[in-house]
């Protein structure tokens, strides 16, 4: 009786300990324009993988990527608790610092260092992590790109991204089982870009 006892203890732990996490997509899309005033799609994801309440182990997720149509400049936001950078460490909440080559502050200036946050992401109950975002949530812009476009290898490469704005943004997101039927990210056609080069 012992042993069965200590058996049940033990199959406990373990089942504790590994969890049985359930996994999840995050993705969402919306139309505003970038920074030229062009009209756009941008694209949201993040995925997640969540614990039931008896398990040991807290729910995690993976970065949060804002996505531009026609850009090859992705934003990936964190949080101290996905990925602890300088930008994560010296600033609270969902997250994304510029590069002060490539981006300038709202008023046009260039970034004093790469610690100044451009892109943050909250919902309607101030969200500090990306684990916790529910399906509305809100974008902050607050930089702009230094140049639309740049030259890689001869070719015009197109780097702009969401409008500065000091509205948020309200997105809507979809939660779906990752690895289901539904698990596909929003397409952003290509054909509006031609003039982009």
């Amino acid at each position: 009786m012992i042993k069965i006892v200590k058996g049940i203890i033990f199959v406990t732990l373990i089942v504790n300990i590994v969890g049985c996490a359930s996994y999840y997509s995050h993705y969402g899309s919306f139309s505003a324009q970038n920074s030229k005033g062009e009209e756009r799609k941008f694209v949201v994801s993040w995925k997640t993988a969540e614990y039931p309440s008896w398990a040991i182990q807290d729910n995690q997720a993976t970065e949060f990527v804002l996505e531009t149509q026609c850009s090859e400049r992705k934003w990936a936001l964190a949080d101290l608790s996905t990925d602890q950078n300088e930008c994560t460490e010296a600033h609270e909440g969902i997250v994304a610092c510029g590069n002060k080559t490539m981006d300038l502050s709202l008023s046009g200036r260039p970034l004093p260092d790469d610690k100044n946050v451009c892109v943050s992401v909250t919902d309607n109950q101030q969200a500090t992590k990306i684990v916790d975002l529910e399906s509305r949530v809100l974008i902050s812009v607050s930089c702009l790109p230094v140049a639309t476009t740049r030259k890689e290898e001869g070719e015009s490469v197109n780097m702009d991204y969401l409008k500065a704005s000091v509205v948020p943004y309200s997105v809507a997101t979809r939660k779906v089982e990752r690895y289901s039927f539904a698990d596909k990210a929003p397409l952003m056609s290509s054909k509006i870009c031609e003039g982009d080069k």
